[in-house]
């Protein structure tokens, strides 16, 4: 009887501690998920508090870095929810930088069918961004009655998506990991 007592307590502690809901992180992925916290952190920081269009790309580029290496230790089943935040921060970060290299080199604004990458936009996020139509009176004939993405209002809104992205993931993960 005390054998079958000491063996069924035995068991249940392994079973325990078999199914701890803490996931296991290795100590490598946990160095990387701090840096990339802290670069996407200050790349949030930046674009909230105005930045200039070489200094954002600069910080995204060392956030963009982190996140490589970051992914490359992360495990298949882990925190799938927040990765999926991160990688829609890094995209709409990445189409900001797009938009905005177009704006400072004097480039068309997106426009429809497909100039400038204006399908890749749309299909980020269409209901997202802000579309307006060329007038009937436009100087670019081609470009009339057809809707584009202005500058200046969707570097804006990709910032605050690209923001509320990072921050959505990082709450997720802190949790998980707590």
């Amino acid at each position: 009887m005390k054998r079958n007592l000491l063996f069924c307590l035995i068991m249940f502690a392994v079973i325990v501690s078999g199914c701890s809901n803490k996931p296991k992180i290795s100590e490598i992925f946990k160095t990387q998920l701090m840096k990339f916290l802290e670069e996407g952190a200050k790349t949030n920081a930046e674009a909230s508090q105005g930045v200039s269009y070489l200094e954002l790309r600069e910080q995204v580029a060392n956030t963009a870095a982190a996140y490589d290496l970051l992914s490359a230790t992360w495990s298949t089943n882990f925190s799938v929810d927040c990765r999926k935040d991160f990688d829609k921060a890094l995209q709409a970060w990445g189409l900001t930088l797009d938009l905005w290299n177009k704006k400072v080199n004097q480039k068309d604004e997106p426009t429809e069918p497909n100039i400038n990458g204006y399908a890749r936009y749309l299909a980020f996020g269409e209901k997202l961004l802000v579309i307006e139509t060329h007038k009937w009176d436009y100087l670019v004939e081609s470009y009339r009655g057809k809707k584009y993405i202005p500058f200046d209002e969707n570097i804006r809104v990709l910032l605050t998506i690209a923001g509320v992205s990072f921050d959505s993931g990082r709450d997720k993960i802190l949790r998980e990991l707590q």
